[in-house]
């Protein structure tokens, strides 16, 4: 059972996320990353030329710093050798990075999200210009005010799989 302060504290991050929303319009959002499917990918290319995304990890691919879910694993599988990838990350976890170190796909820890330094050196390694780049990310602070700023298209993730199968 909660306690009363994380009732409220709860409260008041329900509030501060309903006042962002009012500023900050993710171009997307859906439930999942794994919502975003081969079908909506391929709508995301036609429309706006989506042809990389940076990726966040902690609260959309994985929650409370567990492992990423196996249905999460297939997804970023799924997209390998159809978009550029990159994790872009507030923090920083050995294990994680040297997971997608061995999937051959690049990690950017320490990001200082919302700032555009890194969200452009994402961009640069990648080879591709930030209106080509889709944000993935469950902060609409850091992630989707982040990749609005760098003139970048935008996903906002609801939730996360939190099971570890």
């Amino acid at each position: 059972m909660k306690t009363l302060d994380a009732i409220i504290a709860d409260k008041i991050l329900d509030l501060v996320q309903y006042v962002l929303l009012r500023f900050i319009k993710p171009d997307i959002t859906v439930d999942k990353v794994t919502n975003l499917d081969e079908k909506r990918f391929e709508e995301l290319i036609l429309k706006f030329g989506i042809e990389g995304i940076i990726l966040d990890v902690d609260e959309t691919l994985r929650k409370q710093m567990r492992n990423i879910p196996k249905c999460n694993q297939d997804w970023i599988e799924s997209l390998k050798g159809k978009l550029k990838i990159i994790i872009l990350s507030n923090g920083k976890d050995p294990k994680i990075e040297q997971y997608f170190q061995k999937k051959g796909i690049d990690y950017i820890g320490f990001a200082y999200k919302p700032l555009k330094r890194n969200f452009l050196k994402a961009c640069a390694k990648m080879n591709l210009t930030p209106d080509k780049v889709l944000v993935i990310g469950n902060s609409l602070f850091n992630d989707i005010y982040g990749g609005q700023k760098n003139n970048m298209r935008t996903a906002l993730v609801k939730s996360v799989e939190d099971s570890e199968r």
